[in-house]
């Protein structure tokens, strides 16, 4: 797993909130086959790498979308409310890497009308420290 992602699952398993209605299942990038529900997925979307003229100023800014899945539209809102709280506003100097900040840019809901189960979608942009050269 890369490193944000590692951060980002840290984070949402230390919720207890959250974990009281997901409990382990949080899964990059789908469900597995016949899930549990509720769930919740996550994937980086991409971001771009920070620049400098003469130095790489040691951040980069990462798009992570997260998913949160439910038999019910109230329980798949009720879980990624859950995530919202754990993520709005996240910065941690204990991270590996480093989390500066975090807020969310969208969130939609959907529904996943071949598989009966309501989906919600947020994408949160990560600005977190980087390794550089």
């Amino acid at each position: 797993m890369a490193e944000i992602e590692s951060a980002l699952v840290t984070r949402l398993k230390a919720r207890p909130s959250l974990v009281s209605l997901v409990g382990a299942r949080i899964y990059p990038l789908r469900l597995p086959q016949s899930p549990m529900l509720p769930a919740v997925t996550y994937q980086r979307i991409g971001g771009p790498r920070e620049e400098g003229l003469t130095a790489d100023p040691g951040f980069a800014r990462q798009r992570i979308q997260v998913d949160t899945w439910a038999l019910t539209y109230a329980s798949a809102k009720a879980v990624a409310h859950q995530v919202r709280l754990a993520l709005e506003r996240w910065s941690d100097d204990s991270a590996s890497p480093r989390v500066i900040d975090s807020f969310i840019e969208r969130d939609t809901d959907l529904d996943e009308p071949g598989v009966e189960n309501y989906r919600v979608s947020q994408d949160y942009l990560v600005i977190h420290a980087e390794e550089v050269a």
